[in-house]
């Protein structure tokens, strides 16, 4: 039943059906040739990790990714996002119009008229949109230079994305001449490896000069250890305290063995003369220069401790300044030949090339698009109409009006002569 009544409210509508789907597929196909054709050009950049994904063993919570500090909880693809916002940046889209000279109008070789005015109505259209949408966010017009217009253009019109699972990523520019679009795309992957490139060189130029002034500090620290030694050792301090320590214990006991023999011999002397005689007294004279020796070379020893204690002061801080000037020579060196590396993480692997086809607008698809939509609108229309219309045409609109039974119809009669 109520499939019957809807196929007869078509039926009774089948000229706005017929008509707005062949007018509205007339004026998309119409609107594809008005339309400026839009070509898109990719470049291949590839993002090789130089080296792998460091955990930092005192801090269990964080890592490193080509020497970037991230948290675990960050994804894996954080640094292919990171590339990505740094190409889209409005800094790349200013390199790109500077060096490609987009803000300036290239002149247009027409075939007929229609293609001049076609043009005219396009820039028109365009600037219309901008000016209206101007007003919808900011309440005025924002004028802008070409410089300003080019750059914009760039930054709508450039779109990166990261092919899944792989360290590849696209560059892709849009725009109305293949050549320009393949040049832009071209012209960002370039800035960008250039841009990376001069990270990486600046990042080890800065650590390169940190450490450089770190191994000049440690190198004068070595100077003045070294110094500190020999001007204690050139002050009479001493020279080698191990074996002066044991010259003056060998002296010692060598003295106090002479004592023993020269009291001896006093004693024999003493025994068979007088004890004023000359010998005793020399005896007794060479005694007391001995015995003086040996207090003076006991005291001697004594100091040594204190001597021991300061020698190794010195020599320790000698030692610390020259293993603290090794290791930073060791940095140094490196971090000079990180500067002078060739970054190859970041390489393009397959530049952009014009496009011989446009992306859009694509015919098939505004046609059916369009045929598709306006016939949704029909039918939809026709429906509305009808339920509008109070008007009974059939036998079965009487049954849901009156709610009784119909029993018949007088036949609507044609005169015979007509």
């Amino acid at each position: 039943m109520e499939f019957y009544r809807t196929w007869r409210i078509l039926i009774a509508h089948k000229s706005v059906l017929i008509w707005l789907p062949i007018i509205a597929t007339c004026v998309a196909l119409g609107l594809t040739y008005v339309l400026p054709e839009q070509y898109e050009s990719t470049a291949l950049v590839l993002v090789r990790p130089y080296e792998e994904i460091k955990f930092d063993s005192s801090n269990p919570g964080n890592r490193e990714v080509a020497e970037f500090p991230v948290n675990l909880s960050a994804p894996i693809d954080a640094l292919s996002k990171t590339y990505m916002e740094v190409i889209k940046s409005p800094a790349v889209a200013v390199r790109i119009v500077d060096a490609l000279q987009l803000q300036l109008k290239k002149p247009q070789n027409y075939q007929s008229w229609s293609e001049a005015i076609k043009d005219k109505i396009r820039g028109w259209v365009k600037n219309s949109i901008r000016t209206l949408r101007n007003y919808c966010k900011y309440g005025r017009d924002i004028p802008a230079s070409p410089f300003d217009l080019a750059v914009e253009n760039v930054e709508n019109n450039l779109r990166v994305s990261v092919r899944k699972d792989t360290y590849a990523f696209d560059i892709t520019a849009r725009s109305t001449d293949p050549k320009e679009a393949a040049a832009i795309a071209n012209m960002a992957a370039k800035i960008f490896v250039e841009h990376s490139a001069d990270a990486y060189r600046s990042e080890s130029a800065r650590a390169r000069e940190f450490i450089e002034v770190q191994l000049d500090q440690s190198r004068n620290a070595l100077k003045q250890a070294r110094a500190a030694i020999l001007a204690y050792k050139s002050s009479g301090a001493t020279f080698d305290l191990k074996s002066e320590y044991d010259e003056t214990l060998k002296n010692v006991s060598d003295l106090q063995n002479s004592i023993a023999k020269t009291e001896g011999k006093l004693a024999g002397l003493t025994l068979l003369a007088s004890r004023f005689t000359p010998n005793a007294r020399a005896q007794e004279a060479e005694i007391g220069e001995l015995r003086r020796l040996v207090s003076a070379m006991q005291e001697q020893l004594a100091a040594y401790p204190q001597k021991e204690i300061r020698i190794n002061s010195l020599t320790l801080t000698e030692r610390l300044a020259e293993e603290s000037y090794e290791f930073f020579l060791k940095k140094y060196q490196e971090a000079r030949i990180k500067e002078s590396e060739n970054v190859t993480e970041i390489r393009i692997v397959s530049p952009a090339v014009a496009d011989l086809y446009p992306v859009k607008p694509l015919k098939y698809m505004y046609v059916g698009l369009s045929f598709a939509t306006a016939l949704v609108v029909a039918i939809g229309w026709a429906l509305l109409f009808e339920s509008f219309d109070p008007r009974v045409r059939t036998l079965r609109d009487l049954d849901g009006e009156l709610g009784v039974p119909v029993l018949g119809a007088i036949p609507r009669s044609v005169p015979a002569g007509r």
